[in-house]
């Protein structure tokens, strides 16, 4: 009974073509555009992912990056951010030590 409901919820929230935003970080953001939601039963979904530092971004120290290709997800590893808890670039780094 719950497996239904959850997926009923999911059916709702990840529509294909629909773009999610998420802040992972304190200044990281991550938007999320469904491709397909075939698999969504399973627990799978197809999406294009761009993170970005919204601190750089609005300083104008990197620009806005694109989406990068598709590919299969779990529900559980989209929102995940294994940098640091102020933010940085993905790899953990800051801005900083790439502009020496």
């Amino acid at each position: 009974m719950f497996k239904s409901i959850q997926n009923w919820f999911r059916r709702r929230r990840f529509r294909e073509g629909k773009t999610l935003s998420q802040f992972i970080a304190r200044n990281v953001r991550r938007d999320i555009q469904i491709v397909s939601a075939a698999r969504i039963d399973e627990g799978f979904i197809t999406v294009r992912i761009r993170t970005s530092n919204v601190l750089y971004v609005s300083k104008g120290l990197t620009d806005k990056p694109e989406f990068e290709p598709a590919r299969e997800m779990r529900f559980d590893e989209i929102w995940t951010w294994v940098g640091k808890s102020w933010g940085g670039l993905p790899d953990g780094t800051s801005i900083v030590e790439h502009l020496k």
